[in-house]
């Protein structure tokens, strides 16, 4: 989130010390990093949000403005990585004229050398003020020419932000996105690093000077040169994962399709077991399967969806499993959409390079030897042989009625199944573009999408997420060329190796950790843009609810091949995408530009109140505490946000602090670790199904599963402590802002 510090006009010299010393302080810490701290760029973030609101066009704001472009140049003064041109008393020569006029020694140290004659003493005067004059005509040529080549593009030159938004997303049309998206696809498939280089040119292309690769040596889990087999021991039959017959149409065995139909950083070998329906592998799944057999080394047959795929995995982990056949339900897809026959891929990558975990990927890098992020053997199939292993019928819709798939009653069924793939070392390459702030250059909203090498899984929705990226630069560069710029930071990334795990962007943020968590403002993720023509279901971080509401969906996690016409079937006119563009561009503008940062404390408050209900939560401790959160964040909310969003009741550095508070609202809800495949912010909800914590409901889960309460005394606890010290952030916020006004008074 961004922030903002001046000085208000008498505040106590110790309070002033402390202000400049914090924004000082962040500054000297940056370092020098070779990508995020130089006088080109800056830039990072943290979730979603926006507001359309006027530009404030008081005069008063003027003055704040100014004041904070002051400001933050000084607290950078040690920082020879931002190149920020200070603002300083005119040293013209009109001013030095002005100055020796009311110096009284001037005249006389002149008059004491006068000639004896009145006429000589003519000539002298005259001369001096011929100098004089020409000095005086001299200081406003160059002032005139200084200020018309150094004036600095800062917001108070626009008079209404609005005006300025709407003049930048008009530029953004849908045939632009169209071309770009067609030219994108004209890359042949190559590896990620040439990939990222020919979306490195286009960017530069566009007008975005600051424009570089980040690269990363990663350890990727790639298909064997033979596809992955599920054999039926009862008849001898071998299928490959979409249901094809392994003695049948040999020549598509190296296919990209069947070769990519895999799951990333599976065990590898070979397990004949008994087939077990475990329906979506939930705990009630479990604990019924459990009751009436064995699980141990046996393999399930699991549904993906309801929750994590991660997590059900480490719960048949857990429960002895040692291999695991993936489908999705046809029941769980829209009825326009018909994946029966197909395969998948799957990553069971968390994040990141799995061989430097916590830690980038740089040289002189320890590299753990981490082949296999599980000991099951995972295989994602399509849902035709998932019938054919259950023995159904083809046709499950009966009277427009889609009847889900399940184990007969009666049944035993032996397979054998057989994964081969290979881990290898591969450099992976992000896209990391910067469009400098002017006031606040050490603030960054990031915009992330990602680019993909993956052949069949490389078609179309990293093309759509770059074409709008692209767009926005290209409109974005178009009012920069006329002077403008925006108050923060504007980094833009294209990321490689998301397939596998995100890795290119954690491995960016684990490389720039420090920076990213002191200068992070919002994050916008574009990725898979457009994945329909009906709704639009935004996502948003917790102190941004009133902007968008959450949609998960766990079906994501199937990456099916796609064909290369797509995305143009879905949106032929690309008016959706332009759609996208503008609110992404909105969204970007509102946050970069914006004196007071669009994030809303009791949003958070009202969201831990909802995350308790249910009686499994009802601990006293924690309604007390969370009623305390209310109370402060209601108080920080009409105290402080109020005023700061008032520009007749604006001051600069009270808009700093608050800025400052209002970046780092939501870092108390982060716990050290989660369980798999939930977020570590506890407010991060799974999906819109349910308000209660995530971290709360699965350690009640886990408790029904073994019979013990301690995993949800510990749960409770994080809870509890997260709350605590987010009230007890926000208390301190409030005593601050009453020091610095005693301070003034």
């Amino acid at each position: 989130m961004g922030e903002n510090e001046s000085s208000v006009p008498s505040p106590s010299q110790q309070d002033k010390k402390m202000a400049y010393h914090k924004v000082n302080a962040d500054q000297r810490a940056q370092g020098h990093s070779p990508y995020l701290d130089n006088d080109e760029l800056q830039a990072t973030a943290l979730e979603l949000e926006w507001d359309m609101e006027k530009e404030l066009e008081e005069p008063g704001f003027d003055h704040f403005q100014l004041d904070g472009a002051v400001q933050h140049h000084l607290g950078n003064s040690q920082s020879p990585d931002l190149d920020l041109e200070p603002i300083q008393p005119s040293s013209s020569p009109k001013g030095r004229f002005q100055r020796l006029q009311e110096d009284p020694d001037y005249i006389s140290h002149y008059t004491r050398q006068a000639p004896k004659s009145n006429r000589c003493s003519f000539f002298q005067i005259l001369k001096v003020f011929c100098t004089a004059l020409i000095l005086f005509i001299f200081g406003i040529l160059i002032g005139y020419y200084a200020r018309k080549k150094c004036a600095s593009p800062s917001p108070s030159q626009e008079p209404n932000n609005a005006h300025t938004y709407h003049e930048i997303l008009k530029e953004i049309k849908a045939e632009h996105i169209q071309q770009i998206y067609r030219d994108l696809l004209q890359f042949p498939r190559e590896d990620d690093v040439d990939i990222a280089m020919k979306i490195l040119v286009q960017w530069r292309s566009q007008g975005l000077e600051d424009v570089r690769l980040v690269n990363y040596s990663v350890l990727l889990d790639l298909p064997g040169s033979s596809s992955n087999t599920v054999t039926l021991k009862n008849s001898g039959e071998c299928f490959y994962p979409s249901g094809q017959q392994c003695n049948r149409e040999t020549k598509t065995l190296h296919s990209q399709d069947l070769l990519y139909s895999y799951a990333a950083y599976s065990a590898k070998g070979t397990l004949e077991a008994e087939l077990v329906d475990v329906q979506y592998g939930t705990v009630a799944d479990l604990i019924r399967i459990q009751a009436i057999t064995n699980v141990t080394k046996k393999i399930a047959l699991l549904k993906l969806g309801q929750s994590p795929l991660l997590y059900k995995l480490s719960l048949l982990e857990d429960a002895g499993f040692g291999g695991v056949l993936l489908y999705v339900d046809p029941c769980d897809l829209p009825k326009t959409t018909d994946l029966t026959d197909k395969a998948f891929m799957v990553s069971l990558n968390g994040g990141g390079d799995p061989s430097t975990p916590g830690y980038a990927s740089i040289d002189g890098s320890y590299r753990q030897n981490r082949l296999n992020l599980t000991t099951l053997l995972v295989q994602p199939i399509s849902a035709v042989l998932a019938k054919k292993l259950i023995s159904l019928p083809e046709d499950t819709v009966q009277k427009d009625r889609c009847i889900p798939l399940q184990w007969p009653a009666a049944g035993k069924k032996i397979i054998s199944l057989n994964i081969q793939s290979v881990t290898t070392y591969k450099t992976i390459s992000n896209v990391i573009g910067y469009l400098k702030g002017t006031v606040f250059p050490d603030r960054y909203i990031i915009i992330g999408s990602h680019h993909n090498s993956l052949n069949i899984y490389s078609g179309q929705e990293w093309a759509s997420s770059t074409a709008i990226i692209t767009a926005f630069i290209q409109a974005l560069t178009l009012k920069v060329k006329k002077g403008w710029r925006p108050d923060r930071t504007i980094v833009f990334c294209s990321w490689g190796g998301t397939l596998f795990g995100n890795i290119g962007s954690y491995e960016w943020a684990e490389d720039f950790k420090r920076v990213l968590q002191r200068n992070v403002v919002a994050y916008l993720s574009l990725h898979n843009p457009v994945t329909g023509n009906s709704t639009l279901h935004p996502v948003a971080s917790p102190s941004l609810q009133q902007l968008a509401a959450e949609n998960s969906s766990f079906l994501s996690e199937a990456l099916f091949p796609v064909h290369a016409t797509k995305t143009e079937e879905l949106d032929p006119s690309f008016s959706l995408h332009e759609t996208i563009a503008k609110l992404t561009g909105q969204v970007t503008l509102q946050i970069a530009n914006e004196p007071v940062l669009p994030f809303n404390a009791l949003d958070i408050a009202l969201e831990v109140q909802n995350g308790l209900k249910g009686d499994e939560a009802d601990i006293p401790q924690l309604l007390a505490v969370a009623s305390r959160l209310r109370d402060t964040a209601e108080l920080f909310q009409s105290d402080e946000m109020r005023p700061a969003n008032d520009p007749k009741e604006r001051a600069p550095i009270r808009v700093r602090m608050l800025n400052d508070v209002l970046q780092s609202l939501e870092k108390s809800f982060l716990i050290h670790r989660a369980p798999p495949g939930l977020y570590r912010n506890i407010l991060y909800r799974l999906d819109e199904r349910t308000s209660q914590f995530s971290v709360l409901l699965e350690a009640l889960e886990h408790c029904k599963l073994h019979q013990s309460n301690e995993t949800i005394q510990a749960a409770l606890s994080e809870v509890l402590n997260s709350i605590n010290s987010a009230q007890v952030y926000f208390k301190a916020g409030l005593d601050v802002f009453e020091t610095t006004l005693a301070g003034k008074k």
